[in-house]
């Protein structure tokens, strides 16, 4: 059985993600925008304030709060009891813990029990840890515009991908032509960025700030010159790359069943992300006296809908 690891949130001590008393804002937080972030991860118990009234916006994050952070983002679970990566050396007894389980239970390749928990994480680290951790909800298409930065030299080759690609999502931007991949990000910015990625996801997917809704699928049916019953299955989805494909038609108790898939974009193509509607049709034959719909396939939510003969 599964359990989410958020609420092992409160169990992060004082200094790190302790939960504040109320979702009022920071007093040290005086950025209007810097505020609408932090209150914003606040509510969704993905990140919190120190005390009841600070967020300490300036303070580094360590190896372990990243950690916990992409977990209580993305939601990832673990399976209690299954040690994916065993270490001696690591406190299995830790407030982070769960979180690392985790993280590797969902096959987070930046997360390593051998790294300090303690220790500062740098800002291109945790941009390859953030773009795991959005890839464990889904694959998305982006642009493969080249991002200049005026400190690449200073990039790790292995983190160039995540950054390059975060750009392109733009989850991040060079301030001042710079990323200053190094330096151990703060809590601000590792906000900033996490904040962008979960507007990203929902904005992908079609979902609002409150939480995670569905497409509605119609069908409609209509009768041909030829006598011959069409019936158009219409969606609306996040952008012109998704599809409706309709996988057959089954019969049963007075009902012809639609079944359909929605096809996803292709990774490699660019899609402006835009609500689009798309449609599909079937002819019908048999004896039936409802029309619904049966999503078989595809990862795009979609609520099946149902329409009279």
């Amino acid at each position: 059985m599964k359990k989410t690891v958020k609420a092992c949130a409160a169990l992060v001590m004082a200094g790190s993600f302790a939960f504040a008393a109320s979702a009022s804002a920071f007093s040290d937080v005086s950025d209007s925008g810097n505020a609408k972030v932090v209150e914003s991860l606040q509510q969704k118990g993905i990140m919190k304030g120190i005390g009841s009234d600070r967020f300490a916006p300036s303070v580094d994050l360590t190896n372990a709060q990243a950690v916990q952070l992409i977990v209580n983002a993305f939601g990832l679970e673990t399976d209690p009891g299954v040690d994916p990566m065993p270490d001696p050396k690591f406190n299995n007894d830790a407030w982070y813990a769960p979180a690392y389980e985790a993280a590797l239970h969902n096959q987070i390749k930046t997360v390593t029990k051998s790294d300090s928990a303690n220790g500062k994480i740098t800002r291109e680290a945790f941009a390859s840890l953030l773009l795991e951790g959005i890839n464990t909800t889904g694959q998305y298409p982006t642009t493969k515009m080249f991002i200049v930065f005026e400190d690449e030299n200073e990039f790790t080759k292995e983190h160039m991908n995540a950054i390059q690609t975060l750009g392109n999502m733009r989850i991040l931007s060079p301030a001042s032509g710079e990323f200053r991949p190094q330096e151990p990000i703060t809590r601000m910015e590792a906000a900033q960025m996490v904040y962008n990625a979960v507007e990203f996801i929902q904005n992908v997917k079609g979902v609002s700030d409150e939480g995670w809704e569905t497409n509605s699928v119609s069908v409609v049916t209509s009768k041909e010159a030829d006598g011959r019953v069409k019936a158009t299955l219409k969606a609306s989805l996040p952008n012109p790359g998704y599809g409706l494909k309709i996988e057959g038609v089954k019969y049963d108790g007075g009902k012809a069943v639609v079944q359909y898939s929605v096809t996803n974009p292709d990774p490699d193509m660019m899609y402006p992300q835009v609500i689009t509607d798309v449609e599909a049709s079937t002819y019908l034959t048999g004896t039936y006296t409802e029309v619904t719909t049966e999503q078989t396939g595809g990862a795009a939510p979609v609520a099946d809908a149902k329409s009279l003969k």
